[in-house]
């Protein structure tokens, strides 16, 4: 959909000026290596809005977006999904094109050039992702209408990867907030209210998720411009083994990943309405805090060539939320969506993402008044 949006200009003048988004791979692919056969055919139900007497404002929060990667392209066939991946979406885009504001996190660089990819430990496992430019038409033509780059990845290919990956969303109109100094922070006009949006990650040139000092500085910015403000956060540590939120600080590869509970209380605390993350690539809690939303992890969104989507891994979902003009949650559904192999995202008539989901919240936070129903309608 069409946006309406400023940025924040924040020490490099020149670089703050663009926008973002995320696409998918370049050139046709072989025969998908799996069929949809288990997921619905049909779009998935809406929300049922509470009535206000306030405007009311619609989202749709996805997690990690990868659409294929033209690196290496010669070891283990192609790993670029059919027709420049138009199809990729094509379940999700009934959610994200009906919604106010649609966003996930980009996970890689946008670049054609071979560029310098960065050192690898382990070099067989090709945890490295370059995007072809022309993929970023998936996110438009699906309703995106912002994207996040604050992860491990987008230094995939260094500075030229990551001043691809800006220039392209920026001819694409579509706001990219992450980089710390670079593009912090955007805001999006709707309804009459602006809407703040920003990233955090680990590593590199990201907005840190550790550093809660600069998460202060960056949502104070914000609630000075802005109605309403959207963190996303990319934190945790990965794998199905890492499915609970730990209540405390989280190391993988030993890195410091965050203590993830501890930044979404703190970023509400300090203003924000709507907190989401991403990082552990697989689905985990959702709560209801000071009546804000917080979705600790929104796992793999669309990763159709070489990111493992079995089990949990492959679990898609789509976390859809309405507040009220002063950010306060009324009400969301979580649609649950798996990915397939070179396909992308497809409804899951068995809703296994929202029935984790609720599993996980109750464990993990039984104090918190979130109600999820077994069709992942949220309420409180």
């Amino acid at each position: 959909m069409t946006s309406t949006f400023f940025f924040r200009t924040v020490g490099l003048p020149t670089m703050c000026l663009l926008s973002a988004l995320t696409g998918c791979g370049g050139r046709a692919a072989s025969t998908p290596e799996q069929s949809p056969a288990d997921s619905a055919a049909m779009p998935d139900t809406a929300v049922n809005l509470v009535v206000s007497d306030t405007v009311t404002l619609s989202f749709a929060f996805m997690g990690d977006i990868m659409m294929g990667t033209t690196y290496p392209d010669s070891i283990h066939g192609s790993t670029l999904p059919a027709n420049d991946g138009s199809n990729l979406f094509d379940d999700a885009r009934t959610v994200t094109e009906r919604v106010d504001i649609a966003g996930g996190n980009l996970e890689g660089s946008f670049l054609d050039g071979p560029g310098r990819r960065r050192p690898m430990r382990n070099p067989k496992t090709y945890f490295v992702f370059r995007m072809p430019t022309k993929y970023v038409s998936n996110l438009t033509d699906a309703g995106f209408d912002f994207v996040g780059i604050a992860n491990n990845h987008i230094n995939d290919f260094g500075h030229p990867g990551r001043t691809s990956t800006m220039h392209t969303l920026r001819d694409a109109n579509l706001p990219v907030v992450g980089l710390k100094g670079i593009c912090e922070t955007a805001i999006i006009e709707r309804k009459g209210l602006k809407i703040g949006v920003t990233q955090f990650g680990h590593g590199g040139n990201n907005l840190d998720v550790n550093n809660l000092a600069e998460l202060k500085r960056v949502i104070e910015d914000l609630r000075s411009r802005a109605d309403l403000v959207v963190v996303s956060f990319h934190g945790g540590a990965e794998g199905t083994a890492y499915l609970h939120v730990p209540h405390k600080a989280e190391t993988y590869l030993g890195e410091n990943r965050g203590n993830v509970e501890r930044f979404a209380h703190t970023a509400i605390d300090l203003g924000a309405d709507i907190v989401f993350g991403h990082g552990p690539h697989v689905p985990r809690a959702a709560e209801l805090y000071k009546d804000r939303i917080i979705f600790y992890s929104l796992g793999n969104f669309c990763t159709p060539y070489r990111m493992g989507i079995a089990g949990a891994t492959g679990y898609a979902p789509i976390a859809e939320v309405v507040v009220g003009s002063n950010g306060e949650f009324l009400s969301g559904k979580i649609h649950s969506l798996i990915q397939h192999r070179g396909i992308g995202p497809r409804f899951d008539k068995n809703n296994s993402a929202a029935r984790l989901i609720r599993k996980l919240s109750e464990e993990d936070f039984p104090g918190s008044p979130l109600k999820i129903a077994d069709d992942g309608t949220l309420s409180r």
